[in-house]
């Protein structure tokens, strides 16, 4: 149980870190300032989740990963890749299951060498999208669009962080209202 454990954590790592939408979310701040400690935490929730369901099917884990996606980044991998990652993880948490380690090393070899982020040692920059400017959203008035990468100034950005509501939820509630 403890081997396939460690081991199911290593392959899920090694997925995770292979994910080029989720760091892309960090590096574009749509996590905020606390973008990747949230990646962290969904790599981290989503290993706990396979552990302790037996019976996960690919479209509850997918729901999972898109929901946390959408409420963490408030952004939609339309890329299809939440599908195949979680088809992966689930064959992967099987292989480990089965202790079929040999076959998910030499898949895994094959998969492009990406470098560890998430990780607290490891220091991801933020990078604003070419034309992102919060301060000209408030000033024709566009700060309220739905596109995800209304970043706002630092201090709203940290309480969003902090109590893991993201601005689309807090205009979705106040056109509720």
């Amino acid at each position: 149980q403890i081997d396939f454990q460690k081991n199911f954590r290593l392959v899920l790592e090694q997925i995770f870190n292979s994910w080029q939408n989720l760091r892309l979310a960090v590096e574009h701040g749509m996590g905020g300032r606390n973008g990747q400690q949230l990646a962290i935490e969904i790599m981290e929730y989503t290993y706990k989740y396979c552990i302790g369901n037996e019976n996960i099917t690919q479209g509850e884990l997918q729901d999972v990963l898109e929901e946390l996606l959408d409420q963490e980044f408030d952004t939609i991998c339309e890329d299809n890749s939440i599908p195949e990652i979680c088809r992966n993880l689930l064959r992967y948490k099987a292989l480990c299951i089965n202790g079929e380690y040999a076959l998910i090393e030499n898949e895994l070899s094959k998969l492009p060498k990406s470098k560890e982020w998430l990780r607290p040692d490891v220091k991801i920059v933020y990078t604003p999208i070419a034309g992102e400017d919060s301060s000209s959203d408030e000033e024709d008035g566009s700060a309220d669009s739905e596109d995800g990468m209304d970043i706002g100034d630092d201090e709203d950005n940290d309480i969003a962080s902090c109590s893991r509501v993201t601005r689309s939820q807090t205009r979705r509630k106040q056109k509720n209202l």
